[in-house]
């Protein structure tokens, strides 16, 4: 059985992608300042994490109030 490798997206800052249109799904920053401390932490081990955990939750939101 082969693994299928992991795939390694790069942390997006606020000002990575200024042209981003914001969809009516992402969040505020005063919902991600309430939501960011619950969150787990890295542990200091194993491979950094390299994504931006606010864009996933917005990716989470958007396909939860589109339905896609």
């Amino acid at each position: 059985m082969s693994r299928i490798p992991a795939i390694r997206l790069k942390p997006r800052s606020a000002n990575a992608n200024p042209q981003r249109k914001p969809y009516p799904s992402d969040l505020s920053d005063l919902e991600w300042e309430i939501l960011k401390p619950l969150l787990p932490k890295p542990k200091g081990f194993g491979h950094p994490i390299e994504v931006d955990l606010r864009e996933i939750i917005n990716g989470v939101f958007y396909v939860q109030r589109t339905g896609c």
